[in-house]
């Protein structure tokens, strides 16, 4: 597929225009994590975690969008508020505003896999 066809497919991936967008046995690394999220079901379950108990409300406002016939890297900022346990700590109700990279693997109108780095020190 062309770039802009696979930046198409990340952006209604993650605007929830289709779960299906995400391959059924898509893998998620966070690399400040030991062990990547494997499935699409496991992968929509931390985002929920992420976006709607851990920090309620929160938003990644998107910056840079490059492509090419495999791949998508896409350099964004997540913000919110910690209201929700996290990574098995209780809630701090700080704010946070962390630069993030991520990069997905597109094949067949799929995205397969996800690499997301960013500095975990500036998480609460």
């Amino acid at each position: 597929m062309s770039a802009q066809q696979n930046i198409r497919i990340v952006r209604d991936y993650l605007a929830g225009r289709g779960p299906e967008l995400m391959a059924e046995d898509a893998t998620f690394h966070d690399w400040t994590q030991p062990e990547p999220i494997r499935g699409r079901e496991a992968i929509e379950a931390m985002f929920h975690l992420l976006y709607d108990e851990a920090f309620p409300g929160a938003a990644a406002e998107y910056r840079n969008w490059v492509g090419n016939d495999d791949c998508v890297v896409l350099e964004f900022t997540f913000r919110g508020v910690n209201m929700g346990s996290f990574s098995g700590r209780p809630p701090t109700g700080k704010s946070v505003e962390i630069p993030m990279c991520v990069i997905y693997d597109v094949k067949d109108g799929t995205i397969r896999r996800a690499r997301l780095y960013f500095d975990s020190a500036q998480m609460p």
